[in-house]
């Protein structure tokens, strides 16, 4: 460090305040700044624990929870610069044995749009990350002066008169409202409401948000996006994929049947039901079933909000079967899908899902007169083919899963951002990874949207997509995980990239908004995917699935990140510091490896657009010092110590005229003559083979060339993986054949 100094007097000028308070969470803890509140946006890998747990020798509970990480909060005001007396807890989620909380800011009583303040911790309540979006020295008048009745007036001018007369409100709550605007935060009291009809009509049903001190609408945008038995079989009409196929007749399993007198009977797999006809109701009441397109997870209804019914007589200890038929099926075959997604969400991915009413029911109404499908509550479809087809079905039904998931989507209603893009993509991938089929709209539409694409990331300051392009870039590379889980584990690995991708999801959702791709300044999937791999809470020590996921966000040039002046940056984790901690960082336009464990960076000059996975690796000529970051020149970094024969391709996209801020494209690589043995399978692997991600720690030996690799196999019982090293597989291969090719391969 004192040689640091000596080079670069200016390095740490100033800089000692924010060391200072980055070390007293833990030696490794990294802080970043917003650029926009000044104050501590994130602070990663801490390594401390709320004094009121003791270290972890008092219980973290649900009970207890809330206070004690608010207590936490306050602890470290001095740092955080957060009153922890603004915060209420919202969500406290259990993942993958970590508990991910998240708390609401409050401005004297009143909640701040948004605004919420996120840690993630061990089960026993160890804080590793602070993240926040909490909007420091609000000051705003909290006394209405435009009433809520005045606003709601207000609002439902904006419509033609024919709709005017007929919305109601409803959800109003007063909020603080922050107004980003020439580069400041402006603060709103503002009344946020829907207006809508009295029968659902997502054209009309709109969010608002009025100034409540001038009246002005700040933001206005759609609110949808959608004695004896009785026994026998229920059916309906419907298609089985596409609008295209086939009239099918399939059991309707979860149809609840009411039987007049007794109640309810819920139908099988089979689409059977059964009751018990007590004496009595034999002789007071009709011997009458009921049958609606209703159970315990999905309704439908008309776009009046009509129940579509069917009475059936029986006679006691008869059969009474129900077939749903008609010329429009679409309400039937709405019914049906819905409730195949909901079993399939939870028996294959353990996720029971709750709608925004509270109940597990995906409700929805049919035959409206447009050309389109929404989400929300109900869920509305429009005319025939969108109804009729299984992948708009559970598109709709996704929405309103990640909907629940983040208390509201992901990004709408900016509908040009990477959030929007991941509301539609992964809405598009979670139904095409049940139908299996990459494709999504055929049948319906003449251009499918298709997840199996080479549509690549324009970056985070060019991005313009509109969500449903957009989302097939994120799509795309979930798709990409997905089919490399299949390669691993067959049919299964598709399963295990679904449940991934959820539990990242669901640890995203209790980040500050707004959300991102990979952007490290951000919050962002590629972190949150590393988060739902990990399985020790300890990023740095590898975690399954790593090179999967690379290389599927590598497919579709989403492994991005923006670097700002003194930033530093943990390739593999895709954490930033300021200065210290990270691979590299980056400082007046040069890139810096001589801080504690960095080990250098080579610039191999402009090579093109050469894949960075097959760039070549030197194994000379890096340097710790002040390497040019040049736009359109290709470097090559070695990882940080404790990260064994790593290294990172990157190339610089541009640089700022000011040089403050460099975005890079990246991919972490492995050097080709490292081999790391599993000591309790006897099995030998390249570096990035994906067995090796599921490797425990104490399990690996590492061996730095093919010539330690060969003395294993050859000596002590080793062979090589059936996947990775072939050549050297002695469970396909005799032992004298691979002897033969690994000396073959030694010449």
């Amino acid at each position: 460090m004192k040689k640091n100094s000596k080079k670069n007097p200016e390095m740490f000028k100033g800089n000692k305040k924010v060391i200072k308070s980055i070390l007293s969470f833990g030696q490794k803890a990294r802080l970043t700044d917003s650029s926009f509140t000044k104050i501590p946006n994130r602070v990663l890998e801490i390594d401390s624990y709320p004094s009121i747990l003791k270290k972890g020798k008092v219980p973290l509970t649900k009970e207890n929870l809330e206070a004690a990480f608010k207590e936490f909060i306050k602890e470290h005001k001095t740092t955080f610069k957060v009153d922890a007396e603004n915060l209420k807890l919202i969500s406290a989620k259990n993942i993958n044995k970590k508990w991910h909380i998240k708390y609401a800011q409050y401005y004297k009583g009143i909640p701040v749009y948004d605004a919420c303040v996120s840690l993630e911790t061990s089960q026993d309540g160890k804080v590793h990350s602070y993240l926040t979006n909490y909007l420091p020295d609000i000051k705003v008048n909290t006394k209405p002066v435009v009433k809520l009745s005045e606003a709601v007036s207000i609002a439902t001018k904006t419509y033609p008169k024919k709709y005017s007369e007929k919305m109601i409100d409803k959800d109003s709550t007063l909020i603080i409202y922050p107004e980003i605007k020439d580069g400041e935060i402006l603060h709103h009291l503002a009344w946020m409401f829907i207006l809508s009809e009295e029968q659902t009509n997502p054209e009309t049903e709109k969010y608002f948000i009025v100034d409540a001190l001038d009246g002005k609408i700040i933001s206005s945008y759609t609110a949808n996006f959608p004695g004896a038995t009785v026994s026998g079989t229920v059916r309906g009409e419907i298609y089985p994929t596409n609008p295209t196929d086939t009239v099918s007749t399939m059991p309707l399993q979860h149809n609840t049947v009411e039987i007049l007198g007794v109640g309810n009977s819920t139908t099988n797999q089979s689409g059977v039901f059964s009751a018990h006809i007590p004496w009595w109701v034999e002789i007071f009441f009709p011997h009458q079933a009921i049958f609606r397109l209703e159970g315990p997870y999905a309704r439908v209804r008309d776009n009046n909000g009509n129940d579509y019914v069917v009475n059936r007589n029986y006679n006691p200890g008869g059969t009474c079967n129900q077939t749903w038929t008609d010329t429009d099926r679409d309400h039937i075959n709405l019914f049906y899908h819905m409730n195949l997604y909901h079993d399939w969400l939870l028996s294959e991915l353990g996720y029971s899902w709750v709608n925004l009413d509270g109940t597990n029911r995906f409700n929805a109404q049919v035959n409206y007169s447009f050309s389109n499908a929404y989400a929300g509550n109900p869920m509305t479809f429009g005319t025939n083919n969108f109804a009729r087809s299984s992948d708009v079905i559970y598109h709709e039904c996704t929405h309103n899963v990640l909907n629940h998931e983040y208390n509201g989507y992901i990004g709408w209603p900016n509908n040009y951002t990477e959030a929007y893009a991941m509301d539609e993509g992964f809405a598009d991938y979670f139904a095409s990874s049940f139908t299996n089929e990459s494709r999504h709209g055929e049948g319906y539409t003449s251009s499918p949207r298709d997840l199996n694409n080479t549509r690549q990331y324009q970056g985070k300051d060019n991005f313009n997509l509109e969500g449903h392009t957009g989302g097939t870039v994120i799509g795309g590379a979930a798709w990409v995980l997905r089919q490399r889980m299949i390669d691993h584990f067959g049919q299964s690995g598709a399963r295990i990239a679904d449940q991934l991708i959820l539990e990242a999801h669901q640890i995203l959702s209790t980040y500050p908004r707004n959300y991102f791709f990979s952007d490290p300044h951000e919050s962002n999937l590629l972190s949150a995917l590393y988060r739902a791999a990990d399985i020790d809470n300890n990023l740095l020590n590898g975690f399954p699935y790593f090179y999967d996921i690379q290389k599927a966000f590598h497919t579709h040039n989403l492994l991005q990140a923006i670097l700002e002046d003194g930033d530093s940056f943990d390739f593999s984790t895709n954490n930033l510091g300021k200065f210290i901690g990270g691979d590299l960082y980056y400082y007046q336009g040069k890139f810096w490896a001589n801080n504690l464990k960095q080990k250098g960076v080579v610039d191999l000059g402009n090579i093109g657009e050469a894949d960075l996975e097959t760039v070549s690796i030197p194994n000379t000529g890096y340097t710790k010092f002040g390497v040019n970051a040049v736009a359109g020149n290709t470097y090559i970094s070695k990882a940080q110590e404790g990260e064994a024969a790593g290294y990172i391709a990157f190339r610089v996209l541009s640089v700022s005229a000011d040089k403050s801020k460099v975005t890079l494209r990246y991919l972490y690589r492995f050097n080709p003559n490292w081999h790391v043995a599993n000591t309790r399978t006897l099995e030998i692997h390249k570096m990035d083979c994906h067995w090796v991600s599921l490797m425990h720690n104490h399990n690996k030996l590492l061996c730095k060339d093919l010539n330690e690799a060969a003395k294993l196999i050859k000596d002590s019982g080793y062979n090589g993986c059936h996947f990775c090293l072939p050549r050297y597989d002695t469970d396909a291969l005799s032992k004298q054949k691979v002897i033969s090719n690994l000396n073959e391969d030694l010449e």
